[in-house]
C-alpha cells in the first residue's frame, strides 16, 4: 500500500500513489486532444491547409461537447455507485464552483490553440499552467517549497521557452527573442491560436489550484459539480467567440458546421477520451497529491502531444522544439521520482520499525512467562 500523506486541515489521506497512477492517466488523455480535435474538425485531419469543416474557433463549441459528456458518465456513475445521497449532501463551494469552470474556460481556449496554432505551441503554452498552480498554492495555501522544486519549476519554465522558439540557438547562436510569428502559410491565424495556448494556461494553473482544496469531497460527487460548471465555462468561451468571432466577419462561426461522418467520430473519441477519463483521473490526481507533485507529473501530457504532433501530423521538431522538451520533461520528472523515492525509502523504515516493535513485544511475553 502506498504511503498516504495527511492533509491537516481537511483530515483526509492523501493516497500518494494512486494519485500519481490518475495524474499519468489523466495527462495523457490531454496529450491526445490535438489528435482528436483536428480528427473532428478539420476538412482532411492531415492537411490544415485544407480548412476545417467549421468556423475557425469550433474548439471552443467541441469543449462543450467533451464537458456536457463529462456530466453524463459521473451522472451514470454517481448513480451506480449509490452516491446520490453523498452528492445531495456535499456542501457545493467556491472552489469546487471554479475548478470546474476554470477547466472548462481552459480547454475551450486549448481545443482553439490546437486548430489554430502548432501542437508544439498549443501544449506548451497551457504548461505555464502547472507554474501558476504551485506559485498560487505557495503564496495562498502556504504549501511547503523545497530548493530543488524551486529549480525544477524553473527549469520546466526555460523548457517552455525553448520549445516555442522564444530562446534558444539559431543561425547566429543563442538568442532571446519574445516576438511571436502571427502567420504562417499552414496556419494562417498562429498568432491567435497562441494566445489562446496562454489563456489555456492560465486557467488551467487556477483550475489546478482551485482543485487543491475540499480534499474531503467525495470524488464521484464533486465530479458532477466540477463538470457542470466546466461545461459552464466552456459555453462562456464559445458565446465570447460567436459574438465576436476569432477575426473580423468571424461572427456566428458556429452555426456554420458540415461535419462528416468521419468527423463525428473524431468528435466523439475527444469528448469521452480526452473528456470524462482524463478529466475524472485529474480530479482524482488532485485529491491524492500536493500541489508540486500534480503539477510536475501532469507534464507527461507534453511528450505524448508532441508525439500526436510528429508521427502524425509531421510537424518537425526543431533544435528548440527537442530541448525545451527534454527540461520540461526533466524538470517535471525529477521532484516525482524523488517523492517516489523517499515514499519507498518511509515505507521501508515503517516496515522495520514495526518489525522491531513486534519483535520487543514477542521478547517480552516469553520474559512474563
Amino acid at each position: 500500500m502506498a504511503q498516504e500523506n495527511t492533509n491537516a486541515t481537511e483530515g483526509y489521506q492523501m493516497k500518494t500513489g494512486w494519485g500519481t497512477i490518475a495524474m499519468l492517466i489523466s495527462a495523457t488523455g490531454m496529450g491526445l486532444v490535438p489528435l482528436f480535435s483536428r480528427w473532428a474538425t478539420r476538412t482532411d485531419m492531415f492537411d490544415g491547409t485544407m480548412g476545417l469543416n467549421a468556423g475557425d474557433s469550433i474548439g471552443a463549441l467541441m469543449a462543450c461537447g467533451r464537458m456536457g459528456m463529462g456530466v453524463l458518465f459521473f451522472v451514470i456513475l454517481m448513480v451506480a455507485t449509490h452516491k446520490v445521497k453523498t452528492f445531495k449532501e456535499l456542501k457545493l463551494t467556491p472552489a469546487i464552483a471554479l475548478g470546474g469552470l476554470m477547466i472548462g474556460m481552459s480547454l475551450a481556449c486549448y481545443v482553439t490553440s490546437t486548430l489554430l496554432t502548432t501542437v508544439a505551441n498549443a501544449v506548451l503554452f497551457i504548461y505555464t499552467g502547472p507554474v501558476i498552480c504551485v506559485l498560487a498554492a505557495r503564496i495562498f495555501r502556504k504549501e511547503p517549497m523545497s530548493g530543488l522544486q524551486w529549480i525544477c519549476l524553473l527549469v520546466v519554465f526555460i523548457g517552455m521557452l525553448f520549445g516555442n522558439n522564444l530562446m534558444g540557438f539559431g543561425d547566429n547562436g543563442f538568442f532571446v527573442d519574445f516576438n511571436l510569428v502571427p502567420s504562417t502559410p499552414e496556419f494562417p491565424q498562429k498568432g491567435v491560436g497562441d494566445a489562446f495556448g496562454l489563456l489555456s494556461g492560465l486557467f488551467y494553473g487556477l483550475s489546478m489550484f482551485f482543485n487543491g482544496y475540499r480534499k474531503d469531497a467525495d470524488t464521484t460527487a464533486r465530479g458532477v459539480w466540477n463538470f457542470i460548471f466546466a461545461v459552464l465555462g466552456a459555453g462562456v468561451i464559445t458565446v465570447v467567440l460567436n459574438s465576436l468571432g476569432a477575426n473580423p466577419g468571424m461572427e456566428n462561426w458556429a452555426l456554420n458546421i458540415h461535419f462528416t461522418a468521419f468527423n463525428w467520430i473524431g468528435a466523439l473519441l475527444l469528448w469521452v477520451i480526452c473528456g470524462p477519463v482524463a478529466l475524472g483521473f485529474l480530479l482524482v490526481a488532485g485529491r491524492n497529491l500536493p500541489a508540486a507533485d500534480y503539477g510536475t507529473i501532469a507534464y507527461w501530457e507534453v511528450p505524448v502531444a508532441i508525439f500526436v504532433g510528429l508521427v502524425v501530423f509531421g510537424e518537425a521538431l526543431t533544435v528548440n522544439t527537442i530541448l525545451g522538451g527534454i527540461l520540461i520533461i526533466g524538470g517535471g520528472a525529477i521532484p516525482s521520482i524523488k517523492g517516489m523515492l523517499s515514499e519507498r525509502k518511509a515505507k521501508q523504515q515503517q516496515e522495520i520499525a514495526e518489525n522491531l516493535t513486534a519483535r520487543i513485544a514477542e521478547q517480552e511475553d516469553i520474559e512474563g512467562l
